[in-house]
């Protein structure tokens, strides 16, 4: 069911995947590392945010910081899924084909089975539907800054004043799964959440279960996929998950993403559905022309093209999911005997561990 691979080379084309090293060593081309440690240190100084470290590179210990990050310790998988939060999930029962794949990346916040049957603002509660719809399992989160700032990652929550407002004196003990990529859009020298001295407590310590990615992958993305684009001040945290699972993976497959054939269909899976008619957004608002939509910081619809070029590429394999409005039927029970799903999905479920203790500040802008 997985074939194929991604990666965006030095010449602009998605093609060739990463060699075994995955994130854990510059790519061997000479593109933009995925990782901020192994990133060319003196481009990454050049450029200011979103795309560089610049203003943080002023202090030269945060550039020596930066450096001895340290790396996952699994460099690469061979099939990942890289999750949005459509709603062209609702019903598709792709749950387990998400859960098959070696390794499962979710956007920003999105919940898992278990988090979307206990959300307020889900269109249902049913467990077994969750996991035959948006799979079981989370092996990484890929969230920009304004949502991990809330997660108990982020030193602020864990560590005990003057650190911090929480009650520890380190940061061992934080959750160590799933696994965190982290966009980094202002980081600073002095003030924010992407100062140095937070970068320092929160990503480098022998714990750290949080990485920084790299912003020049990003900008390289962003310069040969959008260039031109109106309307777009930074790629979405979801385009940013693709680009990060690009070197992380050798093969890469979508689900949850929005390639503008579904006006009608929820913006998120999880906060709207037959069961709340009216409720959520739909993807016309989000796709539309209407850069208020987004703030002027996304182009859903600029990024719905690039996706399906890189489908037809064959760069990655797209998932589109359905365009219905509503759950669809109960699922077959053959589908939760799969990986995934029944008494092993239940497993995964009552072990999965939590993360934090917000689900609804962080910003989720991952269709």
């Amino acid at each position: 069911m997985y074939a194929g691979k991604v990666h965006m080379g030095s010449d602009g084309r998605a093609g060739a995947g990463q060699a075994s090293g995955g994130v854990c060593v510059p790519p061997a081309d000479g593109s933009a590392s995925a990782l901020v440690q192994h990133a060319d240190m003196d481009q990454l100084c050049r450029h200011n945010p979103p795309y560089g470290f610049r203003a943080l590179c002023k202090e030269r210990s945060a550039v020596a910081m930066l450096r001895g990050l340290s790396n996952p310790r699994v460099c690469r998988y061979k099939t990942c899924a890289v999750v949005g939060s459509g709603g062209s999930l609702l019903g598709a029962r792709l749950g387990a084909s998400i859960d098959a794949a070696d390794a499962v990346i979710r956007v920003n916040l999105a919940p898992d089975a278990r988090e979307a049957a206990r959300a307020r603002s889900a269109p249902h509660r049913d467990l077994a539907t969750w996991v035959s719809d948006v799979g079981s399992r989370t092996t990484w989160r890929v969230l920009a800054m304004e949502g991990y700032g809330y997660l108990n990652h982020y030193g602020r929550f864990w560590l005990k004043p003057p650190l911090g407002h929480g009650k520890h004196d380190n940061m061992s003990g934080i959750p160590q799964e799933p696994l965190l990529a982290i966009v980094c859009h202002e980081p600073t020298a002095g003030t924010g959440r992407c100062r140095a001295e937070r970068l320092r407590q929160t990503f480098a310590h022998r714990w750290a279960a949080s990485y920084l990615v790299n912003p020049l992958l990003l900008r390289e993305w962003s310069r040969r996929l959008f260039a031109g684009v109106r309307h777009q001040r930074v790629p979405s945290t979801g385009m940013n998950a693709v680009a990060f699972a690009s070197q992380l993976c050798g093969s890469v497959h979508l689900y949850g993403f929005g390639n503008g054939s579904c006006p009608a269909a929820c913006y998120h899976y999880y906060d709207c559905g037959e069961a709340r008619p009216g409720g959520g957004v739909a993807q016309s608002y989000m796709f539309g022309g209407d850069p208020g939509a987004t703030g002027g910081y996304h182009n859903f619809s600029a990024q719905a093209a690039v996706l399906r070029r890189l489908a037809e590429s064959g760069a990655v394999h797209a998932h589109w999911g359905t365009c219905g409005h509503s759950s669809g039927d109960p699922p077959d029970p053959a589908l939760l005997n799969r990986r995934g799903g029944g008494s092993r999905g239940a497993a995964a479920l009552r072990t999965h561990r939590r993360r934090g203790s917000s689900r609804t500040k962080g910003q989720i802008d991952n269709v």
